[in-house]
């Protein structure tokens, strides 16, 4: 069985000695860090089950290290524990307001008491993360076609699924007049899709109908909702209600991916400008690149800020064209993840319906959309607090 990792953060030695001697006779795995800054750098790779912190650092305060922790989703829910060498209620209220789980005056017994308060913590303890109405709305969209952007939606949200365990994802495909992601996952036409839910009534389209009608497609980690199976279903689309259906997801999922495709419409507009991230992807034709510098600033005269967008340069078809800086010079915004050409490669996981990171787990694309699942969630939390 896998030892639960606990991250002791404290700048005195011996209480972090003592406190780690005590966490090992119960056989938890302990980390140790002197400085708020070492502690949250640690994180990403201790992947602690815990946190349990000294309320006077060196480096910051109990607040500031709790507001770092919290732009970290990896350990988004995660109980955090603070401990203190003096009693100091306005401290203990501002940390219990900001998410901490307990606060502790520390001595001997209180340690032990800590430690073994850990299972009750780890299954009931307040969690990290902060509280939402609404998950994260997160669109994908492209000035052309053939960029790629339903293979990237959906196997970046295989690796926020993946990566994120404790958060709940779904995809929604919009793009009309055939949708494209549900032939992509392998996902039977059968069932729910975005026209047949269009269908309902908006009072029995609830988050807990949602979660009950989509489905999760084989070896995809992620609720799907297809989107109409084909051209002649479309025209049958009530599109009045797509506000409500994603508004839905929203109250049911941590994150919800929409792919948009290329299409920019009365009907995409409100989605895009609610979103907390747009993933504009283009590949490195200078086509391609010119039209995704009018679709930016298009964008942006509606009033979206360059902190939300998120450009990704997929190089798909070969290693011809721009690269990152030429792009970014035409189109006025930094890129922010490059996608390597695969050869065949991306082609043959699509065709046998397999998500990137189980087909090539080495590949160095699926390193690429392991670090874009995670920075698009730390940059969607950052923009929040």
């Amino acid at each position: 069985m896998t030892p639960i990792t606990v991250l002791v953060i404290d700048a005195d030695e011996a209480n972090r000695n003592f406190l780690s001697q005590l966490l090992q006779k119960k056989n938890y795995l302990v980390k140790q860090a002197a400085t708020g800054g070492e502690g949250i750098r640690m994180v990403s790779e201790a992947l602690p089950k815990i946190v349990i912190f000294d309320s006077k650092l060196p480096d910051m305060d109990a607040l500031k290290l709790v507001a770092g922790l919290q732009e970290i989703p990896l350990i988004a829910d995660v109980p955090c524990v603070v401990l203190s060498s003096h009693s100091d209620p306005d401290e203990m209220h501002a940390c219990l307001q900001a998410g901490c789980a307990e606060y502790y005056i520390k001595s001997g017994m209180v340690m032990m008491t800590l430690v073994d308060a850990i299972p009750r913590l780890l299954t009931e303890g307040k969690r990290l993360r902060k509280q939402r109405d609404n998950g994260f709305l997160f669109v994908f969209l492209s000035a052309k076609g053939g960029t790629g952007t339903s293979s990237l939606c959906a196997n970046i949200g295989m690796n926020m699924a993946t990566h994120l365990p404790a958060s709940t994802v779904a995809v929604a495909d919009l793009v009309l007049p055939m949708g494209s992601i549900a032939p992509l996952v392998g996902s039977s036409e059968s069932g729910v899709n975005l026209v047949s839910l269009a269908e309902k009534a908006e009072e029995v389209v609830s988050s807990e109908y949602i979660k009950s009608n989509l489905i999760v497609p084989p070896h995809w980690l992620f609720h799907l909702l297809p989107g109409a199976p084909d051209p002649e279903t479309a025209l049958n689309l009530q599109v009045n209600h797509i506000p409500q259906i994603v508004s839905s997801m929203r109250a049911t999922y941590d994150y919800v991916l929409v792919d948009l495709g290329r299409s920019l419409s009365k009907i995409s507009l409100p989605i895009i400008q609610q979103a907390d991230l747009i993933v504009l992807v283009m590949s490195t034709d200078l086509g391609t690149v010119n039209l995704t510098k009018k679709l930016w600033h298009y964008l942006n005269g509606q009033g979206v800020q360059p902190n939300r967008v998120f450009p990704i340069l997929n190089r798909a078809v070969g290693l011809e064209g721009l690269t990152k800086s030429e792009a970014e010079k035409i189109i006025g915004l930094e890129i922010k993840l490059m996608v390597p050409y695969m050869m065949g490669n991306f082609s043959l996981a699509n065709n046998q319906n397999t998500p990137i990171s189980i087909k090539f787990p080495t590949d160095t694309a699926t390193m690429v959309m392991k670090q874009a699942s995670i920075e698009m969630a730390q940059l969607a939390i950052k923009m929040q607090g």
